[in-house]
């Protein structure tokens, strides 16, 4: 199908689907079946105004949310609107992909714990758990680039991780005020 632009496509994939689960959330708002079907289609619009449309993180939501303020456009135009259309808007119920401040925060500090913890490694086992883990070379490799044995490599990149997952688990029950790291070594 060449005649198809990406946005074609992408509509096609990302948001038809959705259509009847759309169509329900528009009859929450609107007067009737037909007012329904023109927020949907009005939205389908909008949608295809779109600059970048591609960089849209949930289609389907995104969909929803248009549709709602399509709905409250309306009902503001309009001189008389019934109550239980406004009551519907009120009883909006997405689903937020995102994380929320809690689990952005526990990465955040996860993060923190990782880099203490691999910044306190010895520095052999540093530089080789580096290079393996987030460089991604392979252990021949890094024995090449540093003018050491395989065996040796793959003992510190041992080594490494297993003081590095000692650290990540003792900071979870970390007496106040000392290091997780000093508490493995101490251990270890």
């Amino acid at each position: 199908m060449s005649w198809l632009r990406p946005i074609d496509a992408w509509f096609a994939s990302a948001i038809l689907p959705h259509e009847p689960d759309l169509l329900r959330q528009a009859r929450r708002w609107a007067a009737d079946e037909d007012e329904a079907r023109d927020l949907v289609q009005e939205a389908y619009v909008q949608l295809f105004q779109l600059t970048a449309w591609d960089g849209i993180a949930n289609p389907a939501a995104y969909t929803v949310r248009i549709i709602r303020n399509c709905a409250l456009q309306r009902m503001r135009r309009a001189r008389i609107v019934p109550i239980r259309q406004f009551a519907g808007l009120e009883e909006l119920d997405l689903a937020d992909p995102l994380p929320d401040s809690f689990a952005v925060a526990a990465g955040r500090e996860e993060w923190r714990r990782l880099t203490a913890g691999i910044d306190a490694l010895p520095p052999a086992c540093r530089r080789v758990v580096l290079m393996r883990k987030f460089d991604d070379m392979p252990p021949r490799a890094i024995a090449e680039k540093l003018g050491l044995s395989l065996s040796t490599v793959e003992k510190q990149l041992a080594r490494g991780i297993e003081l590095l997952s000692r650290t990540m688990r003792a900071s979870a029950e970390q007496a106040p005020g000392e290091p997780a790291l000093q508490q493995t070594l101490r251990k270890a």
